[in-house]
């Protein structure tokens, strides 16, 4: 008995022996793989493997490419750890060109690559639409792969420029266009045969017959345009300009085209003219009793008169060479504006933070503040601190413009209080209000106000500015 129990003891160390020996292997075995990034067409996916080779860790992962697809490193590069393997499948595209049109699978992803790889050339002048989207053909395009590449190839035109020949390769459509793919400009009154709107289709070669510039004065302005003609009077019909009665030009007509191009065109105009300046008219004001006060009405608009000039001109391009004057004469008199303004005082009540008042008008005004040693008077002078009333400024008087609101005028101003018109100042005009305090009570303003006048107003202005 006790023999076998030593035996069963023995089996299960050995057993457990192999287990650990197998846990260590596979411990061992994870910890030798290869831990790899592989990119299909930009999607990344890890992988761990421990194959030796590119080849193996596609296989590993159960992808397998075909003669068309692109791998970076190639299939027998070895495999290392933290690799990346760069997989692009192959797409087909369609390639639409002068002499093929045939469905090709690459892996390549630039429209120049595609064609490359194709065995098909591109060189200047040719044009190419990737996807229906014209594209030049130098440019080595990034994005979404191309499924349709259409090429036009171009062919050799002559141009003749000026006595000038040159070469260009061209598949643009039409003659202006293949002109400016080669950098060929063609101004304004340059001759160009075929036109430039023509059809490339069987043209061969291309004169450019060359313009000269000209400068036209011409009534003031300087036209800058261009002629083929020899005389001065075929460049201006050339440039659309005509001479008209007794217009002429410098130089004349027949003369040829002076080398810097400067053409003047006098235009010679005699008319009568009748000149009219207004006469101003006058503004009175009205009052109206049935208005209220610091309201206006207009009565009547008012009309400008006219002082009517006659005068014979005569003038060349533009400027005035002779002149009669016949007389003038006032071809209607000015009517005045009558503008009513209200009279009728309507006393009303509000609540203030010194108690209700009632009040017989209410104007907008800018206010401001002073005291005595800010009032620029010298503290030695014998009208330091006294008002243009006599009084001594304190809080509570103020100033105005005093032909429009007399001295002892009564009235309120919000965030002041009670006051008194008793003095004036060299700025206080109009809706202008100096709020006066003493030294040590004097408080900042430079703001506009609502002031309310009290009842009776003592012969105040009808009219403020």
């Amino acid at each position: 008995m006790t023999a076998l129990v030593a035996r069963l003891g023995s089996d299960r160390a050995r057993i457990l022996a192999g287990i650990l020996a197998l846990a260590g292997m596979g411990a061992l075995y994870s910890a030798t793989a290869k831990h790899i990034t592989l990119v299909v067409d930009g999607s990344a996916r890890r992988i761990s493997t421990h194959a030796r080779t590119v080849e193996g860790v596609l296989r590993d992962a159960g992808l397998a490419l075909a003669s068309s697809d692109r791998l970076e490193p190639g299939p027998g590069s070895p495999a290392h750890d933290e690799q990346i393997i760069q997989v692009s499948i192959a797409n087909p595209v369609l390639i639409d060109g002068p002499d093929v049109q045939t469905w090709y699978l690459t892996a390549e992803d630039t429209p120049a690559d595609i064609l490359a790889s194709a065995g098909i050339r591109l060189y200047p002048g040719d044009r190419l639409w990737v996807d229906g989207s014209p594209t030049d053909v130098t440019a080595r395009l990034r994005g979404p792969r191309p499924s349709r590449l259409r090429l036009v190839a171009g062919r050799e035109i002559i141009v003749s420029d000026g006595g000038a020949t040159r070469t260009i390769r061209t598949a643009a459509p039409s003659v202006g266009e293949a002109l400016w793919e080669a950098g060929i400009s063609v101004f304004a009154g340059d001759q160009v045969e075929p036109v430039l709107e023509n059809s490339l289709d069987d043209v061969a070669s291309i004169t450019i017959t060359r313009s000269i510039p000209l400068s036209i004065k011409l009534h003031g302005l300087t036209l800058d345009t261009r002629a083929i003609g020899r005389t001065v009077g075929e460049a201006l019909a050339e440039a659309g300009v005509s001479l008209i009665g007794l217009d002429f030009t410098q130089p004349p007509l027949n003369d040829v085209v002076p080398s810097d191009g400067a053409i003047r065109v006098v235009r010679v105009e005699e008319r009568v003219e009748v000149e009219e300046k207004p006469i101003p008219f006058d503004t009175a004001y009205q009052p109206i009793d049935d208005l209220e006060i610091d309201n206006q009405r207009i009565i009547e608009n008012g009309a400008y008169g006219v002082l009517a000039n006659r005068v014979r001109v005569r003038f060349e391009d533009g400027e005035e060479t002779q002149r009669f004057v016949e007389g003038d004469w006032v071809a209607r008199e000015a009517e005045p504006r009558v503008i009513g303004y209200g009279t009728q005082i309507v006393p009303r009540s509000i609540n203030t933070d010194d108690g209700p008042i009632q009040y017989c008008r209410a104007l907008s005004m800018y206010a401001t503040s002073y005291s005595p040693s800010r009032a620029g008077v010298p503290a030695s002078a014998k009208n330091f601190g006294i008002t243009a009333s006599g009084k001594p400024l304190t809080r509570g008087l103020v100033a105005i413009d005093r032909s429009l609101i007399p001295f002892g005028t009564r009235m309120y101003v919000p965030g002041y209080g009670f006051a008194e018109a008793a003095d004036t100042g060299g700025g206080v005009k109009g809706r202008w209000i100096d709020l006066g305090y003493d030294d040590d009570n004097f408080v900042a303003w430079h703001q506009y106000v609502t002031v309310y006048f009290l009842c009776p107003l003592p012969g105040m202005a009808w009219i403020f500015p």
